[in-house]
């Protein structure tokens, strides 16, 4: 069964949370957290396993396997080891996870794209999911920040501070994608029909895509931002949840109209 794009989506939003809880310190954040996140994540790989080709199934098992090896460390209180893990397993995810996705589906990166099209859309789809991931990690900072775990308010707000500037940049990847689209001779993943009927389309989604990240997302992130910064533990939290829910159905529109 193909489930594209909700394995791409979920691949570089479980990788890139993963990075953002390796830059938090093992000196201040207790270990229990860190192995909590780490056994979400390797949930998250072996479920991307599970949705993704066979052909490619192996390759996320493994990283669930170097998230396991990174889980254990944490869990015996060996920050070290386990960062170093924590570090091999996102770095496979980031580059190898994702890039295996786009391979082997052909319409999530299609040929025939322009020079200044390829990096763009390459762009498009790390800044789409790095966005899901970082608001996900905010979240659960914010829930840390009151569970005496260590994690302080200023690290919360550092965070936080990301959210906005990346949902800014993401709005502009999206706003160029959108101008190749539209003014393209044919928009390439909907060659097959025919120019009225795809032109209805293609203008009826891109409208409620850049409504959504370009307008909604950008004004939930100041919001929550700003939430985060005036320690209003709840109303953060509530913002930051539906920031990740519309963060990935934004996304899982965006790749099907190769965004």
């Amino acid at each position: 069964m193909d489930f594209f794009p909700a394995n791409l989506i979920l691949a570089v939003a479980t990788a890139s949370a993963t990075i953002f809880l390796g830059f938090l310190p093992t000196r201040n954040i207790r270990s229990s957290f860190f192995a909590g996140e780490i056994l979400k994540a390797l949930i998250a790989w072996i479920f991307i396993a599970l949705i993704s080709p066979p052909a490619i199934q192996h390759y996320y098992f493994f990283i669930a396997m170097v998230c396991f090896a990174s889980w254990w460390q944490f869990r015996r209180d060996k920050a070290l080891s386990g960062k170093m893990w924590l570090s091999i397993a996102s770095g496979l995810g980031i580059s190898v996870g994702v890039m295996l996705i786009l391979a082997i589906t052909p319409r999530a990166y299609p040929a025939g794209l322009t020079s200044l099209e390829r990096p763009l859309l390459l762009a498009s789809i790390y800044l789409g999911g790095t966005w899901v991931g970082l608001a996900y990690m905010v979240y659960i900072l914010v829930q840390a920040s009151s569970a005496r775990s260590g994690v302080t308010n200023e690290q919360v707000r550092q965070y936080g501070r990301l959210l906005p500037l990346l949902a800014l940049v993401r709005a502009g990847a999206i706003g160029a994608m959108a101008y190749f689209h539209l003014f393209a001779p044919m928009p390439r993943v909907l060659e097959p029909m025919t120019l009225p009927a795809r032109d209805a389309m293609l203008h009826n989604q891109l409208g409620w895509l850049l409504l959504m990240v370009i307008v909604i997302l950008p004004a939930l992130a100041f919001m929550g931002q700003r939430a985060v910064r005036l320690r209003l533990s709840r109303q953060a939290s509530t913002l930051l949840a539906i920031l990740c829910v519309f963060g990935f159905v934004a996304e899982i529109l965006a790749r099907l109209l190769v965004l």
